[in-house]
């Protein structure tokens, strides 16, 4: 079974933003695990363990999901919201990485 590592925006500025994207990320991690295939959607997870606001924390939680994207076979980028800073950087990772990225509409 192949990891996958979801990739989409997570940080809003107002709660409907931040649902949306919630939303978008449930959406995506769905439909790779429908395919068969393992999906990594760190910032499901992390943001209910980390403080979003805090920066040491929200630091803390990239620096994670940068370790994380390593270990993962594929990347599925879920553009339909834009890319953030944070996607930029994990986008970078896994192309220094050679790893393959998939995109989402």
């Amino acid at each position: 079974m192949k990891l996958v590592y979801i990739c989409s925006p997570y940080r809003a500025a107002d709660e409907a933003t931040l649902q949306r994207n919630i939303d978008y990320a449930r959406e995506l991690t769905r439909t790779v695990l429908m395919r068969g295939e393992a999906a990594v959607t760190p910032h499901l997870y992390m943001t209910q363990c980390l403080n979003e606001a805090d920066e040491a924390e929200r630091q803390c939680g990239l620096a994670a999901g940068q370790a994380i994207v390593e270990k993962c076979e594929i990347m599925l980028v879920g553009r339909r919201f834009g890319i953030s800073e944070g996607m930029a950087g994990e986008i970078k990772r896994a192309r220094e990485k050679g790893i393959c990225i998939l995109h989402h509409d």
